[in-house]
């Protein structure tokens, strides 16, 4: 009885090993295009800029407004200014999520657009 106890504990040990290794190891999805029904890189780089920027100017008060204007003044939406419905956003963050070198490389892309801005001073 121990025996057949002991054996189960060591399939199921077996089992979660194989998909923890399984999970981790890298796959070759990491090459393939991006579907077309998913923003493409340098969309996302734009929308994801913007997005930083309109999130700085309204962490920082850039306007100097009061407390109760605040809301109508800092009223940006990159996405929908964009034209990108929340759906086809949401399943290009999906995307991209489960695609982390693409993603690195969308972040990468977002940080260099911002340093530029920065010693610029000028947004595109």
């Amino acid at each position: 009885m121990l025996t057949l106890h002991l054996m189960r504990i060591n399939l199921i040990n077996l089992v979660l090993a194989s998909f923890l290794f399984f999970a981790c190891h890298p796959t070759q999805q990491e090459d393939e295009a991006v579907p077309t029904t998913v923003l493409n890189e340098d969309q996302m780089v734009t929308l994801l800029t913007d997005a930083y920027l309109v999130e700085a100017a309204s962490g920082i008060n850039i306007k100097n407004v009061s407390g109760d204007k605040f809301d109508s003044m800092y009223c940006f939406n990159p996405i929908k200014d964009k034209n990108v419905s929340k759906a086809l956003f949401d399943s290009s963050m999906s995307y991209y999520s489960s695609h982390p070198k693409k993603l690195k490389k969308i972040h990468d892309r977002i940080l260099d657009a911002l340093s530029a801005i920065n010693i610029s001073g000028k947004v595109n």
